[in-house]
């Protein structure tokens, strides 16, 4: 096993509470973390601290800027590839693009979903379609959709389901990197130099989504996600239950915490491409929706903003 040890500073740790233990890598020093260790029929629960800063160096590179023809860009290190942005008309899908690019230079906290958003794939799906167990989960979710049980109880029986070790999530992350969406890094770059905080807040688990958080330089004290929970073995032990983004409406509550780091009134924008981050409207102060990886029908109509395309929204 392969806890990462540090101190938490008192605001992040009242944000986060017990986080899992849990790494890309085991020689990482540095990520936030809780971990519970079972001996017979005790259990010992060690408490570490998340990174709160940045990494001397992501677990896996972040991709180069390069000038290059294809539609794909690459890189020598494990780190995603970025798909090009599209030069092409908005597809119908979109509405009110240009107000979008106007409300968000308001913006000074933007909170980003990760999957289908930031990245382009659903990560639980991929890490149960590594697990064997794709097509049992996929039964499940579309039976969750249907409203017969809440967000935690549906984000536990996945897990019930896949049960993934710690020596699976290595060898996921490593045999399968993420995909950054294009043009996430440009808009985020263009945001910060509009002084905008960036969040990512994501009903996936942090373990898996770290390495992207790395490769766009974002703090994990910026990180709300998913924690697990793991046996001194190794094997799947649970997840945590206190995480606001375990239940249903975590991300408003997520981003009610958001803002209580700040004494002023600042707004708040949330991007994604799912009706979690559609309700997370309020509380936060606009709400942008993002179809360019899956297009959601509800999430596409009830949207104010949407956009299939990071590039169009940028200034």
């Amino acid at each position: 096993m392969f806890q990462r040890t540090s101190t938490l500073l008192p605001s992040c740790r009242a944000l986060f509470g017990s986080l899992v233990a849990i790494s890309a890598s085991s020689e990482s020093t540095t990520t936030t973390a809780s971990s519970v260790i079972a001996t017979g029929t005790s259990a010992q629960e060690i408490h570490t601290a998340r990174r709160n800063s940045l990494p001397a160096a992501p677990i896996f590179k972040p991709l180069l800027k390069q000038q290059q023809p294809s539609h794909t860009l690459t890189t020598t290190g494990k780190m995603t590839n970025d798909r090009a942005a599209s030069t092409g008309p908005a597809p119908v899908l979109a509405k009110r693009i240009a107000e979008a690019r106007e409300v968000l230079k308001s913006a000074q906290i933007v909170c980003f979903d990760v999957d289908s958003t930031i990245i382009t794939e659903e990560g639980i799906d991929e890490l149960a379609q590594y697990c064997g167990k794709g097509s049992e989960v996929a039964a499940l979710t579309k039976e969750a959709m249907g409203g017969s049980m809440t967000f935690q109880e549906a984000l536990r029986r996945r897990l019930d389901i896949i049960k993934p070790s710690q020596r699976q999530i290595r060898e996921f992350l490593k045999t399968h990197p993420s995909t950054i969406s294009g043009g996430v890094r440009e808009l985020i770059d263009q945001l910060r130099r509009n002084s905008a905080e960036i969040y990512l807040v994501s009903g996936g688990f942090d373990c898996l989504i770290e390495p992207v958080a790395d490769a766009l330089e974002i703090p994990l004290c910026n990180l709300f996600a998913n924690k697990l929970y793991f046996h001194f073995n190794g094997s799947y032990a649970g997840f945590d239950t206190n995480q606001v983004t375990s239940k249903s409406g975590g991300k408003g509550e997520a981003i009610k915490l958001i803002k209580g780091r700040f004494n002023s009134n600042k707004v708040v924008a949330m991007i994604g491409d799912g009706m979690t981050d559609l309700e997370a409207c309020p509380p936060a102060d606009l709400f942008i929706g993002y179809g360019g990886n899956a297009v959601r029908e509800e999430v596409q109509k009830r949207a104010t903003y949407y956009v299939t395309n990071f590039a169009d929204i940028l200034w």
